[in-house]
Parts: C-alpha cells; structure tokens; sequence
C-alpha cells in the first residue's frame, strides 16, 4: 500500500472520474474549491496504490499548515478493489503518513439517524472504528448535513478538545463568513460548542 501525492491536475481527474460518483451532491465541494484550498497549501490530494502500482482509492485531506489535525476530506477505495481489507491498510498507511507532522486525522461520518441510508452509514462509522479511530463527543452540521466526529491517532492521543477546535478553525479558514454562519455548526458533550 502506497500513497502518491497528486498535482491539480491527477486529482481533477480523480474527481471527475470516481470522486463525483462516490460522493453525493449534498456531501461534494466543486473542485474549484479544492483547487483553492491546494494553492493555499491547505489540500493534500492523495493516490492510493496497490503494491503493484495501480490505483486502489484516493484520500484529499485538508489541513492547516502547523495543525495537530488533518480532516480526512474525501477517501473511497474503488469498487472493484473493495472487500479485501484495502481500506483498512489506507488507514493505516494515512496515519503513517501523518504521523511525522500531525496528531490525528479528523473524520466526519455522516450520523446513521440523519442518513439517506441508515444502514449504510452505520457500516461506514463501523468501518472506521475498526480501523482504529475512536468517536468523539462531537458533532457536527454543516450545510444542513449531521456528522459524527471521528478521531484516528497518528502520533499520539488527541483529546477532543483539541480535535474539535482544529475542526473549527480549519472550517473558519476554508468556509467563507456568508456561508459559515449558520451552516457549520458544531456540538459536543457539554451543548452546542459553536458556530
């Protein structure tokens, strides 16, 4: 398993060719906005590759240059290479990857009671817990989607705390104030911890 940083334009192509069907319209951001994000330094587009070289999946991270936490923005093995534990060892290969510069990888599942698909959403958040992140008191809506807030440790235990204020200031750096105010929202343990 192996990860290859991609240019604008490979993960134009990813988007167009796999991101566009993995992902529905109320979960997708236009490319515009990650191409934004990339020449900010701020998007890391990722290959995943089999130990042959081919392409098995794809990981785009967001993150702030200095910040504990990476956001696991997009990440789907493709259907053909799924059920074979590639998911699992893209973890793994993730967090490695991270581990060097950042604590934790944030993940956002879309909350089984809100879902389209009930079923399918509680596989997702099962998938990730086996694969070594822990749930957070956190929750989150953004642009009227609910999520939990997920935490995969690479270099050490990130307290939520911690997680959910690099949550949110990545969301303030990246989600203009018009569209901010009132569509990103966060909740936690203790009630709503902000807008």
């Amino acid at each position: 398993m192996k990860l290859r940083l991609l240019n604008r334009r490979q993960a134009k192509e990813i988007y167009d060719r796999y991101l566009v069907r993995d992902f529905p319209d109320s979960e997708r951001k236009p490319f515009a906005s990650m191409a934004a994000l990339l020449r900010k330094g701020m998007y890391e587009p990722l290959a995943v590759e089999d130990d042959g070289g081919s392409l098995a999946g794809y990981a785009f991270l967001m993150a702030q240059p200095g910040s504990p936490s990476a956001l696991l923005d997009y990440f789907a093995v493709l259907p053909a290479m799924r059920g074979q534990g590639l998911g699992t060892k893209a973890l793994q290969a993730l967090a490695g990857y991270l581990a060097p510069s950042r604590r934790s990888l944030l993940i956002e599942c879309e909350h089984p009671a809100e879902a389209p698909d009930a079923a399918v959403a509680r596989q997702r958040v099962a998938f990730y817990l086996r694969a070594g992140a822990r749930a957070t008191a956190m929750e989150s809506r953004l642009f009227g989607v609910r999520y939990l807030i997920l935490v995969l440790p690479c270099a050490g235990p990130a307290p939520d705390a911690e997680a959910c204020a690099d949550l949110q200031a990545l969301y303030r750096a990246t989600v203009p104030e018009p569209y901010y105010r009132g569509q990103v929202i966060f909740y936690g343990g203790t009630g709503k911890l902000g807008t």
